[in-house]
């Protein structure tokens, strides 16, 4: 038994001793309690040891922290195992975790090729199928894996082509439920592609030809040649709390990629002409002309951003131009009439935020540097660095509210979620940070991961090793 708990029992011993003795009843009515209350602190040591041994180490300060107020949406407090962690065999390792609905599908692939994907049914806690080795020898690799709803993702990067050569990979869509292969999608690396919950579009990096499948079924729903002036570039409409992180089709393996809501497909050419399509048809619905030499495309809320050398803007004109020596490294969306601006200085960095549609500076704040991953949800950013480089939450005068070394995002529209390395044992601290009164909450501590974790509302996965780990937040 633990310091704690001997501490804890010898503490209710004492209270109970000093209870004057008032006759027969008086006593077995406190010996009842007593027995009561021993019996819930043994319950309560028992979950302990439980949650302990099932790989959520709780916080086991004696100073608690403070009781918060409650928040709608409901304010996270801690995380619950999720029966017993999805083990993997062979030597191999957990590389990477996704959620599907209600399924947890983990990924474990090498450099040798060996690969295996397999789900679980996190409701029942039965494993649903296992995929291993698909390619067979001499075929290639699995570089990552990807989710939706309604589909499972993988990414084979096939062996043959040479460093200045487009690498050559096909897309795999399985059924989530099953494991079985719907239908694939030879691509090269000169191509792009666009995520949405229902379709994939795809930019053919050679031709400048435009196209869009089912997710489900593989159809080629509409195709658009390249035309004199062919687009470039291609990104999806993102709506209010949709997550955007750069590269989630095109690295799986450390990126993931979030589905767009939005069914509009925004397209830019070298010579400034930006589209806008309908991503189910291809129908256009909108041409811009905006200005040659665009280096970078998104679009939010309805409206489409670009980032130029000298400066950003939209499709009418620049909006903003950073003063030398401050370079743009990234511009999103982020919130209503607002566009965000990363900037870099060296190794300095800093978050502008803009008014739409004059480009009116509201706040310049420093800022982690940005690789990855943003999102904004009640007219809050949050961004994510990727590996040490931190967190940060603003609010919506792009005011810094939270800031960690670590990793993380959105939970819901009222918490994120942040995963620090604080012990420097290569375990984690999981901590929830309220959206509305940006006060933290510690969840507890997860093993060493071994590669990207994953979560929604409900549920955090993590690889760690040879298990993967599933908990539930409670609230």
């Amino acid at each position: 038994m633990s310091a704690d708990l001997d501490d804890l029992f010898t503490a209710l011993g004492r209270q109970a001793d000093a209870i004057p003795l008032a006759g027969a009843e008086p006593a077995r009515e406190r010996g009842r309690r007593r027995r009561t209350r021993n019996r819930v602190v043994l319950a309560a040591a028992a979950v302990l040891l439980i949650l302990t041994g099932a790989g959520l180490v709780v916080n086991r300060d004696r100073h608690a922290e403070p009781i918060l107020p409650a928040t709608t949406p409901a304010r996270i407090r801690g995380l619950a195992p999720a029966g017993e962690p999805f083990r993997i065999t062979d030597g191999r390792t957990w590389s990477g975790a996704r959620i599907s609905g209600n399924r947890v599908i983990g990924f474990s692939g090498d450099a040798e090729g060996r690969q295996v994907t397999a789900a679980r049914d996190v409701t029942t806690g039965k494993t649903l199928w296992t995929l291993s080795d698909l390619a067979g020898p001499d075929r290639g690799w699995y570089r990552g894996m990807a989710a939706t709803e309604d589909s499972v993702i993988l990414l084979l990067e096939l062996d043959g082509s040479t460093v200045d050569e487009p690498q050559d990979r096909i897309l795999e869509f399985h059924d989530p439920q099953t494991g079985a292969r719907r239908w694939e999608l030879p691509h090269t690396t000169d191509d792009r592609l666009v995520l949405h919950e229902k379709v994939l579009a795809r930019l053919i990096g050679v031709t400048g030809t435009i196209e869009g499948y089912d997710l489900i079924t593989g159809e080629r729903l509409w195709s658009e040649p390249g035309s004199g002036d062919p687009p470039r570039m291609i990104t999806g409409m993102r709506a209010a709390g949709d997550p955007d992180e750069a590269g989630g089709l095109f690295d799986p393996s450390s990126e993931k990629v979030y589905p767009v809501t939005d069914d509009r497909l925004i397209l830019a050419s070298a010579g400034g002409r930006i589209e806008t399509r309908n991503i189910h048809t291809g129908k256009i619905l909108a041409v811009n002309r905006g200005r040659p030499g665009i280096e970078d495309l998104s679009a939010y809320e309805g409206r489409a951003y670009v980032t130029e050398p000298n400066g950003v803007g939209s499709p009418a004109g620049t909006l903003y131009r950073p003063p030398p020596p401050w370079s743009v490294t990234r511009s999103f969306g982020c919130g209503t009439d607002r566009l965000c601006v990363f900037e870099q200085n060296g190794a300095s960095a800093r978050l502008t935020l803009l008014a739409e549609p004059d480009g009116t500076v509201l706040r310049t704040t420093a800022a982690v540097p940005l690789i990855g991953f943003n999102a904004t949800r009640l007219g809050h950013v949050f961004t994510s660095g990727g590996g040490d480089k931190g967190t940060a939450l603003y609010d919506e005068n792009g005011e810094v509210r939270y800031s960690d070394n670590g990793i993380g995002g959105f939970v819901d529209d009222g918490n994120v979620l942040t995963l620090t390395r604080d012990a420097g044992d290569g375990r984690f601290t999981a901590r929830g940070v309220s959206n509305i009164d940006f006060q933290k909450v510690t969840l507890g501590t997860v093993p060493e991961i071994s590669g990207r974790c994953d979560w929604n509302a409900e549920l955090l996965t993590c690889p760690a090793g040879k298990q993967l780990w599933i908990w539930r937040f409670t609230r």
